[in-house]
This record gives C-alpha cells, sequence and structure tokens, in this order.
C-alpha cells in the first residue's frame, strides 16, 4: 500500500517524536545515575590507605566540629574559597617559559596549591566536583610532563627542572600534588589512575630521583624537598622501593637520604646547619615526611628519632625570631619572613599533634588558623580552652653541627626596663652554612623590642620579582652580602674570612669557649675563631649586663681579642640601622664619594667621612624610631673612625642604601677592640619631647690584657663602675684565678668574673 504524501510526513514526525522521548528518557536516566553517584560520594568518602596528613575518620570529625570550632572553621573555608575559585577559573597547565615569578612559573605553583586545596574540599565535603578538579589537572600534567625537556630559564650550574627553573621547586611541587592526589585517588577511575601515576607521579620521581640523582643524594635542603616528594610518593603509589630510596639514599644504603639528613644537617639542639630562614623552609618537608612515615611505617618512630629531633628543630626554630617573629637573617636570609609563613602552620602543627608540646600553642594561637589534617585537628581542638599569651622568648645557646662541636649561636636577651620589651644581643659563631653561608664569623646584631639596631643584611635577592633577575639571588649577594665587612665583626686587611672560599670555610669551625645565660646580671658568651685568617687568631666576648641603676637599660659590652705575629689592618664595622646625631670627635666629610676599596664587599660601599680623636674615648650616637643608641669605643690617637654608605658599584640599584660606621686600626699585631652598645633616652616627635640623648659612658679603661686573661673597666657617668675579667685559656668553671694589675689583685672562681663599683 502507497500512503499518501501527508500521512509520510506525520509519520515521520511520529518517529521523531519517539526517537526525542527516547532520548529525553535516556538522558534523564543517566542524569540521575550520576546524582544519585554524587550523592553517593557526598555521604561517604571511601577509604583510603595509606594516608598521608588526613584519615577519613579525622575528615568527618573535622567536617563535625565546623559549627563549633572557628579555627577549623576559617581554616577550611580559606581552603574551599581557594579551590571554588580554581575550578571556577578552569585548567590551565601552560608549556613552562619563565623564570621566577613569570607567568608559567608562578601558575604551576598556584596549580599545587588549588590541587591541595581541592583535595582538602573533597575529603571534607565529598563533592565530587574537587576530585574532578585534581584529576583533571593531573589528567592535563599526564599530557604534558612527558613532553618537557629541561627549563629554558634553566641556570648553568645549577639543578634545573623541567616545570619549573630550578629543580627545589619540582619536588615542591611533587610534595603538595601528591598529597592532593592521595586525598582523592579513591574517586578516579582505575584507567585514569594509571595514566596519571605512570605518566605524572612515576615520571617526576625518575626525574627527581634518577635524572637529579645527585641533588636526590645531597645533604641540603634541596635534597630534603626531594626525598621528602618521593617518600610521600612510595606511600601513596604502594612502592616500597620509592620509600627505601627516599629513607636511605638511592643505593639504600644509608650514607644519603631521609634519616641522614637528620643525622647531618641539625645539631643536637635542633639548629639547621644552613640557618634559621632555611630551616623554616626546610621543617616543611621534614616534618610532612615524617608525619608520612608515622602514618605508614610507625615501627621506625620517627618522631624519637636522636632524641626527638625534629620536635626539637621546630622549637629551635620559632626561638630564632625577632620580637616581630621574624626570622634572624643569619645566611642567605629574606628579611621578611616571620613564623607565620604556612610552612611553620604545618611543622608547628604536626609538632603538637605528636609531642602534646603545650609551649607551642601561643605560635599557633596566633597563626589564627591551622592545617586541614589529623595535627591541624589536634591543634584547633587544644586551642578551644587556651588562654592567648606571648610566646616566651629565651636566653639561649644553640650548638651547631650534628655532634654540636661546629660553634654556634647566643641568643643574649634581657628586659629593657624603659620600655617593658628585651635588648636581644645575637652572637654567631657557627660553621659555614653550606652554600647559603656567609662570611662571617664572631658576628653580632642587636634589637631593641622590635627595632633592629645593629643588623645583619641577610640576602641580596628580590624573591620571585622576575624584574630582578628572575628573583634570583643577586650578584651582589656573592660581592656584598656575603663578604665579611658587611657583618659587624672584624675584616683583616679588606680580605674576607678563608679569601670568600666555602670549601675551606666549611672544613672548620669557631669554637665556643665559655658561656652563662642564666645569671640576672650578666648573660655572656665568648668564642674563638683562628682559622679565618692564616695568622690571625680571634676571640670575642659579648656580655649583657644589666646596671645596678634600676632606671639603666642593660648595655652590651664587647671584647674583641686580637693576636698575629704580622702586622695587619684591622677593620670592625658596624652596620647600624638609624640617623647620625652626634660624635665626641671630629670627622672630615668627603666632598667627592668613592668606594672604600676596590673588593670584598669595600667597593660597594661609599666613604662619606672619616674621624680621629686624641682622646681615648670615641663617642657615636645615633637615633633609630624613637631611642638614642651609642657605641663607645676605646681608641687611641692613631685609631680612626669612618663613616659609610652602602650602594657604590651597583648599577641596577640592587643594594639597600645602608650605614655603617667602622673603627680602623693599622699596623697592629695584637689589639683590643673595647666597645660599649648602650639604649639610652628617647625622642617623641608628637610631645617634642627629649630624654637623655647623650651616652652616660665616661670612660673605659684596658688594664690587662695576655695570652691568659683580658681585663676591661667601663665608668659610667652616675659613679657606677664595671670591671670584666675575661679568662682566654684553660677553661674551667671550676677553677681559681688570682692576677694582680697596679697592686691590685683580683681573685675569681671560673672563666670571667664582673665586679661593680
Amino acid at each position: 500500500m502507497i500512503l499518501p504524501p501527508s500521512h509520510i510526513i506525520r509519520l515521520r514526525l511520529d518517529i521523531l517524536c519517539l526517537t526525542l522521548t527516547l532520548c529525553i528518557l535516556s538522558f534523564s536516566c543517566k542524569e540521575k545515575a550520576i546524582t544519585d553517584t554524587k550523592d553517593e560520594v557526598k555521604t561517604e568518602v571511601t577509604s583510603q590507605n595509606p594516608t598521608l596528613s588526613l584519615s577519613i575518620s579525622e575528615a568527618s570529625e573535622i567536617k563535625k566540629l565546623l559549627n563549633t570550632n572557628e579555627v577549623l572553621k576559617a581554616s577550611f573555608e580559606e581552603q574551599k574559597t581557594k579551590a571554588d575559585k580554581a575550578i571556577a577559573n578552569g585548567i590551565e597547565v601552560p608549556i613552562p617559559q619563565d623564570p621566577g615569578g613569570g607567568y608559567s612559573h608562578e601558575k604551576h605553583k598556584r596549580n599545587y596549591g588549588e590541587m591541595y586545596a581541592a583535595g582538602i574540599a573533597y575529603m571534607i565535603t565529598g563533592d565530587v566536583k574537587y576530585s574532578e578538579f585534581v584529576t583533571n589537572m593531573l589528567l592535563a600534567y599526564a599530557t604534558l610532563y612527558p613532553t618537557l625537556p629541561l627549563h629554558p630559564k634553566r641556570k648553568e650550574n645549577h639543578p634545573a627542572g623541567k616545570l619549573f627553573w630550578q629543580g627545589l621547586n619540582e619536588s615542591v611541587w611533587l610534595v603538595n600534588s601528591i598529597q592532593a592526589y592521595s586525598m582523592v585517588n579513591s574517586s578516579i577511575s582505575a584507567e585514569n589512575k594509571k595514566i596519571i601515576e605512570d605518566n605524572v607521579f612515576k615520571k617526576v620521581v625518575e626525574f627527581i630521583s634518577v635524572d637529579s640523582k645527585k641533588t636526590f643524594n645531597k645533604i641540603h635542603n634541596h635534597g630534603t624537598w626531594a626525598v621528602a616528594g618521593v617518600g610521600m610518593t612510595g606511600y601513596v603509589l604502594k612502592d616500597q622501593d620509592m620509600v627505601d630510596r627516599a629513607l636511605y639514599g638511592s643505593n639504600k644504603d644509608k650514607k644519603t637520604g631521609f634519616l641522614k639528613q637528620i643525622d647531618m644537617l641539625f645539631s643536637p639542639e635542633g639548629y639547621y646547619s644552613e640557618g634559621p630562614y632555611y630551616q623554616r623552609y626546610a621543617m616543611m618537608p621534614f616534618m610532612l615526611f615524617g608525619q608520612a612515615i608515622q602514618r605508614n611505617q610507625p615501627d621506625l618512630k620517627i618522631f624519637e628519632y636522636r632524641d626527638q629531633l625534629l620536635g626539637k628543630a621546630v622549637t629551635t626554630v620559632l626561638q630564632l625570631t625577632d620580637e616581630n617573629g621574624a626570622f634572624f637573617p643569619f645566611n642567605d636570609a629574606l628579611k621578611e619572613k616571620n613564623y607565620l609563613t604556612s610552612e611553620l602552620i604545618f611543622a608547628s602543627n604536626i609538632a603538637f599533634a605528636y609531642y602534646k608540646d603545650s609551649s607551642l600553642l601561643p605560635i599557633t594561637y596566633e597563626h589564627h588558623k591551622v592545617s586541614i589534617s589529623g595535627a591541624g585537628l589536634s591543634v584547633a581542638k587544644a586551642l578551644q580552652n587556651f588562654d592567648a599569651k606571648e610566646y616566651e622568648k629565651k636566653p639561649l645557646l644553640i650548638t651547631d653541627g650534628k655532634d654540636g662541636n661546629d660553634g654556634g649561636l647566643a641568643l643574649l636577651r634581657m628586659p629593657n626596663l624603659q620600655n617593658n620589651e628585651k635588648l636581644t644581643s645575637v652572637f654567631k659563631f657557627a660553621s659555614q652554612g653550606m652554600g647559603h653561608g656567609h662570611f662571617d664569623r664572631l658576628s653580632l646584631f642587636l634589637y631593641d623590642g622590635k627595632q633592629e639596631i645593629l643588623q645583619d643584611y641577610g640576602a641580596a635577592r628580590f624573591l620571585n620579582v622576575e624584574s630582578k633577575q628572575g628573583g634570583r639571588y643577586l650578584p651582589e649577594n656573592k660581592t656584598w652580602a656575603k663578604q665579611t665587612i658587611a657583618h659587624n665583626t672584624v675584616t683583616v686587611d679588606e680580605t674576607s674570612q678563608f679569601n670568600a672560599n666555602v670549601k675551606a670555610s666549611s672544613k672548620i669551625s669557631p669554637q665556643l669557649l665559655f658561656s652563662n645565660l642564666r645569671d640576672e646580671k650578666i648573660q655572656i658568651v665568648s668564642a674563638k675563631e683562628e682559622n679565618a685568617y692564616e695568622d690571625v687568631a680571634m676571640q670575642r666576648t659579648i656580655a649583657l649586663i644589666k646596671g645596678n641603676n634600676s632606671e639603666q637599660p642593660p648595655f652590651v659590652l664587647d671584647v674583641y681579642r686580637i693576636a698575629s705575629d704580622k702586622k695587619h689592618q684591622y677593620d670592625l664595622n658596624f652596620m647600624y640601622q638609624g640617623h647620625l646625631m652626634e660624635t665626641n670627635f671630629g670627622y672630615t666629610k668627603e666632598s667627592i664619594l668613592s668606594p672604600l676599596g676596590t673588593k670584598n664587599g669595600y667597593q660597594h660601599l661609599w666613604k662619606l667621612a672619616e674621624g680621629k680623636s686624641d682622646t681615648n674615648l670615641a663617642t657615636f650616637t645615633w637615633l633609630n624610631k624613637n631611642r638614642f643608641y651609642s657605641i663607645s669605643s676605646l681608641i687611641s690617637k692613631d685609631s680612626k673612625m669612618v663613616f659609610s654608605l652602602l650602594g657604590a658599584n651597583d648599577p641596577e640599584f640592587n643594594l639597600r642604601n645602608d650605614a655603617s660606621y667602622m673603627l680602623r686600626e693599622n699596623d697592629k699585631k695584637d689589639h683590643v677592640f673595647v666597645n660599649v652598645v648602650e639604649p639610652h633616652g628617647n625622642f617623641d616627635p608628637k610631645l617634642e619631647s627629649v630624654q637623655n640623648p647623650h651616652s652616660s659612658v665616661k670612660h673605659i679603661q684596658l688594664l690587662f690584657s695576655d695570652e691568659f686573661y683580658t681585663v676591661v673597666k667601663v665608668m659610667f657617668a652616675n659613679g657606677e663602675n664595671y670591671t670584666l675579667t675575661i679568662v682566654n685559656q684553660e677553661h674551667d668553671p671550676h677553677k681559681k684565678h688570682t692576677i694582680t694589675i697596679d697592686d691590685q689583685e683580683f681573685q675569681w672562681t671560673g672563666n670571667y668574673n664582673l665586679k661593680t663599683n
């Protein structure tokens, strides 16, 4: 039968409608299936084993506490907001082409942070949009990473990465990304898991631990990040070979690897040889990997290793901060970093969780956030019943070196009665600190409360500012910041210690002679350095002394003894912060500026003025913020006082314009610098009020000095006298001593004696 055209058209329409209906029903069923799947994931995130930092039960407890624990809520909302913004912005995995600070560099950094945030959001909410974001991001990396050569902006003679200009960033990317993957991998299909694990994590691990084997086995913060990333990846991928190489080194012989790094990089007190700035950075991989080890191989008892050394390291790095919380700028440090950084949030949370050290709570309270992890949960619960108080900064002697025999640091801290803050004198007689170390044996710097008074320059670098050589260390870091003249210590013959040779300086360290930081009247430390210059032995003794007058602030007595068989030029340079107010000696200003020297940092100092005096006391006073400070020095008619300003031979304006005041002694074999650094008075510009703007030091005497003893006397205008006797050899706190000076007999027991009036 042949149908008319109108019926054919109607039939075709009916068939089309039926087809559309079936399609709609099919789509509806699929949509329902997807919805059901999402609902199921929201109600139950499948169990994950192993875990790195956050278990299913911990995530569940955090979710329950979000409405009652403000710290947890704020911390989680920060991560969730970050993840939501990342999802809204979409995924971008650019081809690497920029150095630090450039777009591709910063984008890959943001990517791992956003994946980590999304992983947390998934663990707490169960919403698959977060796990899908991490999955799709990692799939994009799975397409890109296997195709990458070494980074185009890599630096010559510097370990390179593929995603980043340096391999260190590659390891940081891995540490963060594997944590994100561990939190979402239960929701990823077997097919996608294989793609991600084979083409991302195994490839990155191969690059870090095989292609970059030298860095992987290095005892250094780059090596720490590398082994942490590889080891954590091994736990997640259940690859014990990766874990063992991370723990014990590439050859699994325990000569390198994570445990060896703990052995070699920390002193018994937990001081990290590269200094507090890099200790802050390294504590994150040390503690994160430690946490992963504890969760997956608890039999290793990693947090008990070396007498709970990882816990001590966290406490020590927190003590190595000023009253602003900024890390003391030893070595290649940037002054802007403080203990509120993310690295210390993770480290202090983990330390509290495993050591239950309540002294850490003021720090975690000041963070106002916790890591969304099992450790962060422990801290958040503890903070609910915590009464806010300040973290206690103590006088502290911290040894350096794996056995505590490589010198150290002394933090002399004493209440400053005039402003209810602490006067802090930092004395550094530590080891070189490897490649990040500076040539600054026996250096001193000083803080009054939150103000830096005598400064350490730190690093010449603008971190990740692309216009400043990609954020790398600048040339002036070597030519100025590392040089001895920059560090408030003695420079001999305008030549830096060890001729600025890292290998030579790393072979030997200064030596602690004696210390006492427990006396209310005096905190004192003495150390010697006999190898920085070929024929020059140096001993420096720093004493922080409390005045007998209750209204007198404490002062620093600095005795720097030098001995040599040959004549030399000795320069003791003080890098001070503030504005010159007055001197008690005359000086001649330079009409045409010229550099103070030609090398070893001197080429960067503009010579401003030079002074001399016919008296034996030189006093230099400056104003810092609203307080006056003076350096009063024992001098002779041949002594020179030199004023200079940083900034010469600096064509790209990389250096700060900092001021310095130098005491110069020419043609001397033996010499003793005796200086009193004294805070005094105040200046109130609002009230137009000035109080006590002049130094109160009246006279300084070197009563005696030989290879066995040094005796100095300081007299103040109010009639108070302080005589300090220092033992230079045979140090024994129980030994009795007797010497006679100008018919006056001095008797005492121990390594020093302070006599007042």
